[in-house]
């Protein structure tokens, strides 16, 4: 049974068209949905040389700020779409900040969520070998059902 469908969306080309089908696939099941983005963590950028450390955390903390606003409205511009496209659903935002697999896999075990819906970028296999794929990593260590949305 479904009855909670969590959906991740990055502010990408494809948000719109995974969004849409979580909607009419939460809609068909009288689920409830929240949206969710991820904002990376500072921790992904490595380490600052010492001699930088000084200039460097204000800058980090105006680039950490300027990230999270970005993500904030990538909630904003995917709640007003689905208030729009079915505003009978009950429909939940949630932003995390960190790997996004990691947070994505966090937020199903901690929601108790049935089902997953997110896309899948197409990426060249050196990168995809080298920085690995949100979605391929979810789809090997998630503890539900996962739909993508190409």
């Amino acid at each position: 049974m479904i009855t909670k469908v969590l959906v991740a969306v990055d502010g990408s080309e494809t948000t719109g068209k995974i969004l849409d089908f979580a909607l009419d696939l939460t809609e068909k099941y009288n689920a409830v949905i929240t949206i969710l983005t991820v904002s990376p963590s500072l921790s992904a950028l490595g380490t600052v040389p010492q001699e930088l450390v000084e200039t460097t955390a204000a800058n980090l903390a105006a680039f950490a700020k300027d990230i999270r606003k970005v993500h904030e409205e990538i909630l904003s511009k995917a709640i007003a779409h689905a208030k729009i496209a079915k505003p009978n659903l009950t429909v939940s935002t949630m932003l995390r900040e960190g790997d996004a697999a990691t947070e994505i896999e966090n937020a199903v075990f901690e929601g108790s969520f049935d089902l997953i819906v997110l896309g899948h970028k197409d990426q060249s296999k050196m990168r995809e070998r080298v920085l690995g794929n949100v979605s391929e990593k979810v789809v090997h260590d998630a503890s539900c059902p996962i739909i993508i949305v190409k």
